[in-house]
């Protein structure tokens, strides 16, 4: 239950984190958009917004996914942070996602005068960085001790929906950053020609329309019931095939709850001859047993009653 809890508050730093880079760079953004007039600094302000809310939301749908489970919802309400994040992100990264394509086309046919290129480009280099410094947080917190090879697959069969959220997120701002980054340098060594400038905006903006598709899609599995990684499958039969009283585990269903919650419904084959008493303490053990392998379960046990129909 240590590590569980330890998991959770790593978590929740990794997305402190990344609201307070997100809220660094709308501050940067937002100011050097007004001064210097640029369509590519005007999108780094909306994205690094639309990045603040998807941080918030997420902040606090994992905040009411923590509920106590209610008669209405017995198995709490860990799913209410994939509907923050579908909201969130679709929503908010798509809306920015519009008026970037939009501003940018306007710069394309009606180009304006640039001011203070320079500074904005030390002002998306920065930005770079701290997404860069975010992506490394949610990136350790996902692979949680796994080497970096094996970064896609935890990304696919990882529960861990914040990290796997800001991973994407992050991954977004160093590429809009870098569209934002070159069509500034290209702006400022072609002669002020802002048709450039323009066209990294639109960039942008294509970018972050495929982010907003990509990132509700990943968690499409979850919302619908996807069972839990198959080595945490493992360390469940494991950990109930240890149980003395346990002959066989005849069958295990896993399903997501939230990224540090579980449903776990077993069936497990009893030795002969065991008192009422004795199988109520068994499936007892075999409880404790599956908890104690550091994930936060809602565990149900089925024992097999009918061994001469079996055996048969």
């Amino acid at each position: 239950m240590e590590e569980t809890r330890q998991r959770s508050l790593k978590t929740k730093r990794v997305l402190a984190a990344s609201l307070y880079i997100d809220l660094g760079n709308l501050i940067l953004s937002t100011a050097f958009a007004i001064l210097t007039g640029s369509a590519v600094m005007l999108v780094a302000a909306f994205q690094s917004l639309a990045e603040l809310g998807s941080a918030s939301m997420l902040l606090y749908g994992r905040k009411y996914a923590n509920k106590r489970p209610t008669k209405l919802h017995p198995f709490g309400f860990g799913k209410e942070l994939y509907y923050w994040l579908t909201f969130a992100v679709f929503v908010l990264v798509a809306a920015v996602a519009v008026i970037a394509i939009g501003r940018g086309y306007s710069q394309l046919i009606n180009p304006g005068s640039i001011h203070h290129v320079l500074p904005a480009i030390a002002v998306l280099v920065v930005a770079l960085v701290g997404n860069l410094y975010s992506f490394q947080q949610s990136l350790s917190r996902l692979l949680d001790g796994q080497p970096v090879r094996h970064a896609w697959k935890a990304f696919v069969t990882s529960p861990v929906i914040a990290a796997k959220t800001t991973v994407v997120l992050d991954v977004m701002g160093v590429t809009t950053g870098l569209f934002g980054i070159v069509g500034l340098v290209l702006y400022k060594v072609t002669g002020d020609v802002s048709q450039v400038e323009g066209v990294a905006a639109m960039l942008m903006g294509v970018v972050l329309a495929l982010f907003a598709i990509i990132v509700p899609m990943s968690v499409r599995t979850f919302v619908t019931g996807q069972s839990a990684p198959l080595e945490t499958e493992r360390r469940i039969r494991d950990a109930a095939r240890d149980i003395p009283e346990v002959e066989h585990v005849l069958g295990l269903r896993t399903m997501v709850l939230s990224s540090d919650k579980l449903l776990v419904d077993i069936d497990v084959h009893l030795r002969d001859r065991l008192s009422t008493d004795q199988v109520e303490t068994a499936v007892e053990k075999i409880k404790e047993a599956i908890e104690a392998t550091g994930e936060g379960m809602k565990v149900h046990v089925e024992p097999d009653a009918y061994v001469d129909v079996h055996r048969r």
